[in-house]
């Protein structure tokens, strides 16, 4: 009976070593209520029990967020089931857990693991593609110039980022001019500090422009710095 193990794996120290704190902090909390929910016989019949978000925060002092990042990773490695119409009601294997922290080689949670790290890659590789599609340009080397841009952008991954935000750029760019080393140069400033608005890689170009005019072409550039000076 799984119910005499509930105590030992709420403070296994090998649930902290394979998941971090939190998740284990989290997994000890979700094991507590299991344990009232085998009790009162209030789980579905598919083992599925209901959560109380705003008690889980008090008593962990995880926030939703958080609660939710957790279960991503419990669900990665088989010890938690989601209910896919209904977030806060959630199934766990307390049999699957005792296997990970038993097994020494923890064989079965890289291998999850692993499995999860290569359906993302793939989903990401599928973004990529889709966007790229997106692109009208048929010059080959501006084309390879849009395809690097959009690479940049999905892996630094800090903006909403769709096709028609491939078309905005594109269209910017263009429509701003048909000179091909400029477009290019436009779009080499925009992928390097991850603009996703071409017209912030245009008003930096414009800016770098106007001061190179400002001083004379035999201007001296810094070559070195000085050895003798302090900070």
């Amino acid at each position: 009976m799984y119910l005499d193990l509930f105590d030992e794996l709420r403070l296994n120290k090998k649930v902290v070593k394979y998941f971090g704190f939190e998740v284990a902090a989290y997994w000890a909390e979700l094991v507590s209520i299991l344990k009232q929910v085998v009790k009162k016989h209030t789980a579905d019949e598919y083992g599925f029990f209901s959560l109380d978000r705003e008690y889980l925060e008090r008593e962990t002092t995880l926030s939703i967020t958080k609660q939710l990042h957790c279960e991503e990773k419990l669900v990665a490695a088989g010890v938690l089931i989601k209910n896919p119409e209904n977030p806060n009601k959630l199934a766990i294997s307390v049999s699957n857990m005792i296997e990970i922290i038993s097994n020494e080689d923890t064989t079965k949670l890289k291998k999850t693991t692993a499995v999860k790290k290569d359906e993302k890659a793939a989903k990401i590789a599928g973004i990529k593609a889709t966007m790229k599609k997106a692109i009208l340009e048929t010059d080959v080397e501006v084309r390879a110039a849009y395809e690097r841009w959009i690479e940049g952008m999905i892996d630094a991954a800090n903006c909403r980022f769709t096709k028609a935000v491939v078309q905005l750029f594109e269209k910017t760019v263009t429509e701003y001019t048909a000179d091909k080393n400029t477009r290019l140069k436009i779009i080499e400033i925009a992928t390097a500090s991850s603009y996703r608005d071409a017209t912030w890689a245009i008003t930096k170009l414009d800016s770098s422009s106007k001061s190179r005019s400002v001083f004379p072409a035999s201007q001296k550039t810094c070559k070195a710095v000085s050895e003798t000076i302090t900070f």
